[in-house]
């Protein structure tokens, strides 16, 4: 099939490889019904992330599934978990996707909601039993290989009753000159008493830019440990959220930045309570160094419905260049009056002279110094990865930057 780029693209051609592919109706209209929002509907107005340098009329989005890896123990299938490509499991598991797919993150909340739900192809679904525990992690990498400009991918997961798992998502590419794009879309539905911890990594090469949405929603007694890293790309826009609709449910939500260059990386989390006697705690961490810039846009929201809510938020920022920049934006909507605990903070600051100097004085160089300091300030969330080649390969990219 001729590869088209976006201003080629009309709603005829998104049905034609959409039947070529052998997708049902419904996924077609969902598709059509995206691409023409996306057509009629401008650019949205984003104060800090800057898209002046992405002509997305001139990408040409790959056909079919490219750039997906999946890893797990395929054991497991005799519980009855599903990990497979998106593509795969629409044919095996369409009416359970058709159910909760676009039903977390928006497909028509902007121009590039709509276009993530209009043109993914790669994407990985996990689904797992009630009262099933997975011990070992499942990996999806999402690769934007050489030659590609673009890439949609779409990560799905769904959690019955008392299930638990560990889910890694990863974003990766070799450095590029050219403008490439990424627009993934993560939903996450975790079933009453079930836990998920879920790892997402974002390390692409440079000249890419993120734009997408997550968004985990949580049952009765249901909790998820995330932890969001981003290091790689040119600019990143991230809208992400933990909602808390259920009983008892718990969030705790890590964070690592670190933008160097002129790198844009924002990410706008949001802690949102819905539930009675939900519990959350965000803590995010950013570095910045050389001329990058990084914004924290975070959000807590507790429902008119809510009651009982204990929740904070923090950002902490670490400036290795006068000329790097850091935007924290942590916000509190309270609309109940039934708050336990709520709060939110930010600290912004270079690294500490008397902390360098201590660590000189015991014969420990400057920049060891610094790079220990730096790594210290990462080390909560990278422990949480429990790959050995990946925290290696992020704790190299860090230590790059310094």
């Amino acid at each position: 099939m001729t590869t088209l780029t976006l201003k080629e693209f009309t709603a005829d051609q998104i049905t034609e490889r959409a039947q070529a592919a052998g997708e049902p109706a419904w996924l077609i209209e969902r598709r059509v019904e995206a691409w023409n929002f996306f057509a009629q509907t401008l650019p949205p107005v984003w104060r800090r992330t800057d898209l002046t340098g992405l002509k997305p009329e001139d990408l040409a989005p790959s056909v079919g599934v490219h750039g997906t890896a999946i890893q797990w123990d395929e054991s497991l299938a005799s519980q009855g978990v599903v990990f497979t490509t998106m593509a795969a499991a629409i044919a095996s598991h369409g009416e359970l996707i058709r159910a909760k797919m676009d039903s977390a993150v928006p497909a028509l909340d902007h121009k590039f909601s709509a276009l993530r739900a209009a043109l993914w192809q790669d994407g990985a679904f996990l689904y797992v039993p009630k009262g099933v525990a997975i011990d070992a992690p499942l990996r999806v990498i999402y690769t934007l290989a050489e030659g590609s400009q673009a890439i949609f991918p779409r990560t799905l997961v769904i959690l019955e009753d008392q299930a638990s798992a560990t889910l890694i998502e990863e974003f990766t590419s070799r450095d590029r000159i050219e403008n490439g794009f990424a627009g993934p879309i993560s939903e996450i539905f975790a079933g009453q008493g079930s836990s998920i911890r879920f790892i997402s990594a974002q390390h692409w090469g440079r000249g890419v830019y993120h734009v997408g949405g997550q968004k985990a929603v949580l049952g009765r007694d249901a909790g998820i440990e995330w932890t969001s890293i981003a290091l790689g790309g040119k600019v990143q826009h991230v809208e992400a959220e933990a909602r808390m609709e259920g009983n008892g449910s718990r969030v705790n939500w890590l964070g690592a930045t670190f933008a160097a260059e002129k790198q844009l990386l924002l990410v706008a989390p949001w802690l949102r309570h819905v539930g009675y006697n939900a519990e959350s705690f965000m803590q995010f961490k950013t570095v910045v160094n050389g001329e990058g810039y990084s914004v924290f846009d975070g959000m807590i929201k507790i429902e008119h419905e809510s009651k009982a809510t204990s929740t904070r938020l923090e950002e902490h920022a670490l400036h290795l260049a006068p000329t790097a920049r850091n935007d924290s934006i942590p916000g509190l909507m309270i609309d109940t009056n039934d708050v336990l605990k709520g709060g939110h903070a930010s600290t912004s600051g270079d690294v500490d002279d008397e902390q360098l100097f201590y660590m000189q004085s015991r014969g420990i160089s400057r920049s060891d110094a610094k790079r220990m300091i730096v790594m210290g300030f990462f080390e909560p969330a990278l422990n949480t990865i429990p790959v050995d080649d990946l925290r290696d390969e992020l704790t190299a990219i860090i230590e790059a930057k310094i």
